[in-house]
């Protein structure tokens, strides 16, 4: 099984997960030194995707876990954690398209990054287009719902 090293470490003023309006959040993304060179020409993309380890949230519970209220929320039905982008996963791996508001040689500025301070960064992408975006997409209509006030 592999081991995932961070390459670097969030900084932000956010220290709970129930805060909300994640997208007026600006987070430092401070890079482990080994790979500050890693990110020439990053400056020239608007935004980034951040994968990173929801290191504080408690060991995933199957029984309670696997299908469960979006956020909790009590007027939702339950749906399965493979259909919701809940913070309680297998795999405790976190994943956002961020603004980068600006690049130095020892990290990057992001806006809109749903991570507590101190959370380990194990990946940073650029945000292209073609790869990430896709076009007719269907949702379920407790989506919106459930992204009231998130961002």
């Amino acid at each position: 099984m592999a081991v995932f090293e961070p390459v670097g470490h969030v900084r932000s003023d956010r220290n709970r997960m129930s805060e909300g309006q994640w997208a007026k959040v600006e987070s430092r993304i401070e890079l482990d030194p080994r790979y500050a060179a890693g990110l020439a020409g990053l400056g020239e993309f608007s935004h980034v995707v951040v994968v990173f380890h929801l290191d504080r949230i408690p060991p995933f519970e199957p029984a309670k876990q696997l299908a469960r209220q979006p956020r909790g929320m009590e007027k939702l039905a339950p749906v399965g954690v493979f259909a919701q982008r809940t913070k309680f996963r297998p795999n405790p791996i976190g994943v956002t398209a961020v603004e980068l508001v600006s690049v130095d040689d020892r990290g990057i500025t992001v806006r809109g990054l749903d991570a507590l301070d101190g959370t380990p960064v194990l990946d940073i992408k650029p945000y292209i287009p073609a790869f990430e975006r896709k076009d007719e997409v269907r949702l379920p209509a407790w989506v919106d719902s459930m992204m009231d006030g998130y961002f």
